[in-house]
């Protein structure tokens, strides 16, 4: 790397991320060279860090379990990288479960990677220049992010002097993670089965996207919410507005939780997260839920318009909703005025939402449906309020 992209872009990156409370370690000190961390540079998991964090977290734990549901989480074999990033990812908010007797009988206990609910319990860890061995070649990343031992971002750092840096922050990803010409194996795919955000930065322009985004989808984080823009510092480039934004402590882990889906999209699956309007409406939502002490207290819009992501947003919404203790037993309607919105709708909730989704097919079902005494989730259009 050249010393101005480390000067102008990488250095500040690091800093800044140290600032917000990730640990600094050089990628060198990382190395099966240098250190235990790991036993071979084809190592992309810190497993004794993610040892120590299950324990951490899971004191209750058996040696035993504890060596399955590591050796279980990182030795599977998948057949594309999708399906391998899907597979890492579904554990980390919705908790394996192993049996184990922790004092009433051999019962199924949850197993937590990430505490979710304490983020003090967990380790955050940035290195640079940390080695992977593909099948044919090395990669050298700029920035990965860890959170207990698992490689969750993955930053590429480029000079803003060269011709079309965003774009060959990009490719680069694309190549580290084998989606130019997966047949060629000319990255590193294992790295990026458990990545969970990828930025390309210049630092006049930061974008990130995930592991099946194309060119196009990778989008600037334009708000630093809860932050102000103006919070982040003087005269804050895109760089700095969007690792404050998305790499907060409190921000990752609830993107990674609650604002990441998996959806079918013409035949292939999609990784997709929020957007930063779509992370900021969800949470003033709940907000505006929570404070209010009357009917108007508790009425809101959020103006979207066409093909911004209205049923992802309403998804993100549930998911917040489900995992907030003071909200998760409520049940949910979702009214729309086409046929079109509420078919998706209606799918969108049903690939992506681990309970049922009722449809209301008619007004006599619809009243059928909210006289339930159940924290579900419920369809309907506004015809059919006709009656």
């Amino acid at each position: 790397m050249a010393s101005d992209e480390l000067d102008k872009v990488e250095l500040p990156a690091l800093e800044q991320l140290q600032s917000l409370g990730w640990i600094y370690l050089e990628g060198s000190q990382l190395s099966p060279d240098e250190s235990d961390e790991r036993s071979s540079f084809k190592d992309v998991v810190l497993e004794h860090r993610l040892e120590k964090a299950i324990q951490r977290i899971n004191p209750w734990i058996s040696e035993d379990n504890l060596r399955r549901v590591i050796s279980e989480f990182t030795r599977a074999q998948f057949p594309n990288l999708i399906e391998a990033n899907q597979s890492v990812w579904n554990p980390l908010p919705q908790y394996p479960s192993v049996m184990q007797d922790v004092g009433k009988g051999n019962k199924g206990q949850t197993v937590k990677f990430i505490d979710f609910d304490n983020l003090e319990n967990n380790e955050f860890l940035c290195t640079n220049q940390f080695k992977v061995s593909g099948v044919n070649q090395n990669i050298i990343p700029d920035i990965i992010l860890f959170v207990n031992g698992l490689p969750l971002a993955v930053i590429e750092c480029k000079s803003p002097y060269i011709t079309n840096p965003m774009e060959s922050g990009i490719d680069q990803l694309m190549r580290y993670a084998n989606r130019r010409t997966p047949q060629d194996n000319e990255g590193a795919e294992k790295l990026f089965h458990y990545n969970q955000l990828m930025v390309s930065t210049h630092r006049d322009k930061a974008r990130v996207g995930t592991i099946t985004s194309r060119m196009e989808h990778f989008l600037e984080w334009k708000d630093p919410y809860p932050l102000t823009v103006d919070e982040v510092g003087d005269n804050p480039q895109s760089q700095d507005v969007l690792i404050a934004g998305m790499f907060s402590k409190t921000n990752f882990l609830d993107l990674i939780q609650n604002f990441t889906v998996f959806e079918p999209v013409d035949g292939r699956t999609v990784k997709k997260i929020a957007r930063y309007q779509q992370f900021r409406a969800v949470h003033k939502s709940i907000e505006r839920i929570k404070s209010g002490t009357d009917r108007k207290g508790k009425s809101g819009v959020i103006w979207h318009t066409q093909g911004s992501g209205k049923s992802l947003t309403m998804v993100f919404l549930t998911l917040k909703i489900r995992r907030d203790p003071a909200l998760r037993d409520y049940k949910l309607v979702f009214i729309t005025d086409r046929t079109q919105l509420d078919n998706q709708l209606t799918a969108t909730f049903q690939n992506t939402q681990n309970e049922t989704v009722h449809h209301a097919e008619s007004v006599r079902d619809m009243k059928d449906l909210l006289k339930t005494d159940s924290s579900d989730i419920m369809t309907a259009m506004v015809q059919k309020f006709q009656e």
